[in-house]
Parts: structure tokens; sequence; C-alpha cells
């Protein structure tokens, strides 16, 4: 499974990583081995380009929420 995949599945079941993640969602990716293509597809919510990043042909979806306050 690439880091893409298993950074998501520790995101379900990590409460501080998912605190940390809403805080600085690029920086916690970044910081978890994620590439810049991948991090910007995440951002842009691309649905076709997240299910060929997860490459697997039984796709997961991750819901990914992202709030900026700012």
């Amino acid at each position: 499974m690439s880091k893409f995949n298993d950074f998501f599945e520790k995101l379900g079941s990590d409460a501080k990583l998912l605190e940390e993640y809403k805080q600085d969602p690029q920086g916690v990716m970044k910081a978890n081995g994620l590439t810049d293509d991948e991090i910007q597809a995440v951002m842009s919510g691309d649905n076709d380009k997240l299910k060929s990043l997860s490459g697997d042909n039984q796709i997961k979806e991750f819901l990914v929420v992202f709030m900026n306050d700012k």
C-alpha cells in the first residue's frame, strides 16, 4: 500500500493526527511522506486524480474535509 493510502487509513483512526491535519493539512501530509502531486490532488478535491492515486481497482474513497478559516 502506498504512503498515500497508509496516511488516509491512519488519519481515520488517529485522533491526534486528525487534529494536526485540521490545523495544517498540507504540512501534515508532507510530513507523512505524501508527494506534492498527492497533496495538490487532495487540496483540489479532484476525485478522478484521487482515485488514480489510490492505485486500487476496488477504490477506497476517503472523504477529506478541508475547512480554511483564515
